[in-house]
């Protein structure tokens, strides 16, 4: 991913040269092939590449058009063939993504940004209207960040360069913490006071010292596809999602893809092969990494990735988990940013990095998204919440009679907890719902005194969708968005990280299809099983489990657990009353005797005692 980074004098007044080039200077950690500086009155904006395709190679950056104003763009363009026949007046042959961008907005001014289709953030200048905008790709795939002081707005793809150049105050943002601790932080927020987050599918506009938020795009929550057929509505989403991972492989540079053995990466590799030999891709190479772990009894990724692997015929990179698990950077030695789960495997990040830089791949693509967006989980609480909503009693009662049999529970528990409860308001869902484990480990106080007990349940649609099971597909969306945009899937600098079930018209088309098409008793993804039939070999299709994590990590905690106790030994997190103590020290304990404790949650609390450490370190915070 390459870098983006600006300052803009509120006041009009001219800015300092020399702070813009040191802004500058900072994004080179994440573009190393080059870039510049612009200074237009009172805006600068500085760019620092990180190519992938051969069309990047041909741009300057930041582009300056004397009749429209200056554009820093960090993304990849999928609808280019699209945009170019609408704009071909306009570009005179140009071809490159920047080039087609800045026509869009010479062309359509702010109402261009959606018509965008791709991963991006950028910054646009309008010469004209003296006019500012920084924006996100609906699903947050590259970072941007801004902060003002004094009437001097800076923003960049990096929150370090913001720390080191824009003179911020460093201070805690509490209201992340507890969106972190409780799984869902708020799309706005960062770890630091002062510092903000240009929201996926949002742009902030600036003008003089009016500094004002809009969402761009969204799913409509009017639109309805209706097909008579099944076979319909697999043929439009095996047209798109061919299309999504199309789209990924223009580069010029071998390609990766990880590969779990579950259905998202499989379909995404089988696919992709299917594309470069018909010749729809010139990519030089599409190769796999999977992260296996032989130690694991209830890891069963290991023997799907070999039924890809012999389909494909080629073996893949393999990296063994147990090797790289709670191998976190020293909070003493190395800067920490933000907390990410991704801290506690920092070693299998650096040697994936040195791996992909081996092959002078750039580009990696994962599964991420299809989880949520084609309902993986054997869930009935949409249809039945829908039909509940609707007053259709009969049709509820015959529907909770098929799902009780299924999932072998009760049918009034399933009135209960998959009908009635998810219609009740927020704040008394998260009382009755059946009580999570982490929740005894946050501090009561801190989340009440923040009011922010909403985080532990999913985010509420905010499309303004009318069915319940689409309002909830929209909060399983949003969750994934809240993620990304996080950071909590980000590989590193040197690596760009995209998501094909995350491609716009695919999640627009899954989005505004019947639940039941996605969802059948008995079967999760049917949609996806379907359509993919002649894609994913037999056991792939068929798999109706996923490799367990927790049994992964408590070893891991075992056999690191005397580093663990030493970093524990004074938490951080307790100190600042994030979390009780007595129920941490109870779960630490449990979890290095192997017992059940919720992995995941275990990788937060890791990650936030880390993060608390470096910024003692590095600015010395009391």
């Amino acid at each position: 991913m390459s870098g983006l980074g600006g300052i803009y004098n509120l006041n009009g007044g001219p800015i300092d040269p020399e702070l813009l080039r040191a802004l500058g200077q900072t994004l080179s950690r994440r573009g190393p092939d080059g870039g510049r500086e612009i200074i237009t009155g009172p805006i600068g904006m500085t760019y620092r590449a990180f190519h992938t395709n051969k069309e990047s190679c041909s741009e300057i950056q930041p582009a300056q058009a004397s009749d429209k104003g200056i554009l820093a763009w960090d993304g990849r363009l999928d609808n280019r063939e699209e945009l170019w026949d609408l704009l071909k007046d306009e570009l005179r042959g140009a071809d490159t993504d920047t080039e087609i961008v800045m026509a869009a907005f010479r062309k359509w001014d702010t109402e261009a940004l959606s018509r965008l289709v791709g991963d991006f953030a950028l910054s646009f200048w309008d010469t004209k209207s003296r006019l500012l905008m920084l924006a996100r790709d609906p699903f947050g795939t590259r970072p941007l960040y801004y902060h003002i002081k004094q009437g001097v707005m800076f923003w960049s793809s990096d929150i370090r360069s913001l720390l080191d150049r824009a003179d911020v105050s460093v201070e805690i943002n509490e209201e992340y913490v507890a969106g972190f601790l409780g799984r869902y932080p708020s799309l706005s927020d960062t770890p630091y006071k002062g510092i903000n987050s240009v929201k996926p599918g949002n742009v902030v506009t600036v003008k003089g010292h009016s500094v004002s938020v809009r969402r761009f795009w969204g799913p409509d929550p009017q639109r309805e596809i209706r097909y008579k057929a099944d076979r319909e509505y697999e043929e439009h989403f095996l047209e798109l999602f061919r299309e999504a991972v199309r789209v990924r492989l223009r580069s010029d540079r071998p390609v990766w893809c990880e590969l779990s053995g579950g259905l998202d990466s499989s379909s995404i590799v089988c696919m992709a092969d299917q594309i470069i030999q018909s010749g729809e891709a010139q990519v030089p190479d599409f190769q796999t990494v999977s992260y296996l772990n032989s130690e694991c009894t209830s890891d069963l990724d290991n023997k799907y990735v070999e039924y890809i692997e012999k389909k494909r015929g080629k073996r893949g990179i393999h990296l063994p988990e147990y090797d790289y698990w709670m191998r976190f950077p020293s909070p003493n030695k190395q800067f920490v940013p933000f907390p990410s789960t991704l801290l506690c495997v920092a070693g299998r990040h650096d040697r994936l990095r040195q791996e992909m830089r081996r092959s002078s791949a750039r580009v990696l693509l994962s599964g991420l998204g299809g989880d949520q967006l084609l309902w993986s989980s054997l869930n009935p609480s949409p249809e039945l919440t829908d039909l509940l909503s609707e007053f259709r009693l009969l049709a509820l009662h015959r529907r909770l009679l098929i799902w009780s049999q299924i999932l072998k529970k009760p049918y009034l528990q399933l009135l209960w907890r998959n009908s009635l409860l998810p219609l009740l308001p927020a704040v008394i869902r998260t009382r009755l719902q059946p009580n999570m484990r982490r929740c005894l480990w946050l501090d009561k106080q801190f989340f009440s005194r923040l009011k922010q007990q909403k985080h532990l349940l999913l985010p509420e649609d905010p499309y303004g969708f009318e069915r319940w099971s689409s309002r909830m597909q929209s909060s399983l969306v949003l969750f994934v968005i809240s993620a990304i945009s996080a950071g909590n899937y980000r590989q590193g600098e040197d690596i760009e990280l995209t998501y094909p079930f995350l491609h716009r018209p695919l999640v627009e088309y899954v989005m505004a299809i019947p639940h039941e098409q996605k969802l059948r008793p008995g079967e999760t993804r049917s949609l996806m099983r379907r359509s993919l039939r002649e894609v994913l070999p037999t056991e792939i299709l068929s798999r109706n489990n996923k490799g367990a994590i927790d049994e992964t990590i408590l070893r891991a905690f075992a056999r690191e657990w005397p580093k663990l106790k030493l970093l524990f030994a004074e938490p951080r997190v307790c100190a600042r009353s994030y979390m009780n103590a007595r129920e941490l020290d109870r779960a630490l304990d449990q979890a290095r005797h192997g017992g059940q404790v919720l992995g995941g949650d275990l990788l937060r609390i890791i990650s936030l005692e880390v993060w608390l450490r470096s910024l003692e370190h590095q600015y010395a915070l009391p």
